[in-house]
């Protein structure tokens, strides 16, 4: 993981050169280059057998004493939580540079920065499996990804977390053979926020806030019954032409 960590740690680099520019697309231009690399030029190798090949992943950033939020995102105060360890701790901890978050949607990779207060982490939106002697199918795109993000605790972890020392293993391998660029856009099923609050379909025309002078070509997914005005923050980042199921 050493080396998917040193790419991670680009970011804040480019946070401090940024740090008289920066916003949310600055956040987003930051990412671009580390995402490409991560998408086009390596991947999960799972206890020396498995392939995990990474199709699309979502950047997740949000600064618990700056102006940029991510409400969406689990691991800040913002979000209550009933567990005694958050309470005694005074607040949500802070992950460890390159560590797995497991959670609802699915696996994050951590690369936050508790000294300058903010959090980081990369959904691993969509992905697909191969056997370690499969490496040439790589750049085969008409092999589809898996979409379905949730699905990844039973490929990486299919053999669950042992208390025994060094019996699962998950490296970052570089590959100078994968190809491609990729694409951003917003990330899937993310609704725009006010004020901590989710912005709903009933909110965008009664024209909350002045929204639609904000909003251009609006658009719509549905939660739980519940029309909500997708946001338009292009964080999720995509290798070109790759196929979803």
């Amino acid at each position: 993981m050493e080396k998917l960590i040193e790419i991670l740690k680009q970011f804040d680099e480019e946070r401090t050169n940024r740090a008289e520019n920066w916003n949310e697309a600055s956040v987003a231009e930051s990412f671009h280059p580390i995402a490409k690399n991560i998408l086009c030029n390596g991947y999960f190798l799972v206890n020396g057998k498995y392939i995990i090949d990474l199709g699309a992943i979502e950047l997740y950033y949000h600064e618990e004493e700056g102006d940029i939020k991510d409400y969406i995102m689990y691991h800040t105060n913002e979000h209550s939580s009933k567990s005694k360890v958050f309470e005694l701790n005074g607040g949500f901890p802070y992950f460890k540079f390159g560590s797995f978050n497991l959670h609802q949607s699915g696996v994050d990779v951590t690369f936050e920065n508790e000294t300058k207060k903010y959090r980081a982490s990369f959904l691993i939106r969509s992905y697909r499996v191969f056997c370690k002697e499969e490496k040439h199918k790589l750049n085969d795109l008409t092999i589809p990804f898996d979409k379905c993000s949730t699905h990844i605790f039973d490929d990486m972890f299919y053999g669950g977390i042992s208390l025994l020392d060094n019996e699962a293993t998950i490296k970052w391998i570089a590959s100078e053979n994968k190809n491609g660029d990729i694409e951003q856009c917003p990330r899937r099923n993310v609704a725009m926020y006010l004020d901590s609050q989710k912005v709903s379909k009933d909110d965008y025309e009664s024209n909350k806030g002045d929204l639609k002078t904000k909003v251009s070509n609006p658009h719509f997914f549905k939660y739980n019954g519940q029309d909500y005005l997708q946001e338009n923050r292009l964080w999720q980042y995509k290798r070109i032409g790759i196929i979803e199921n």
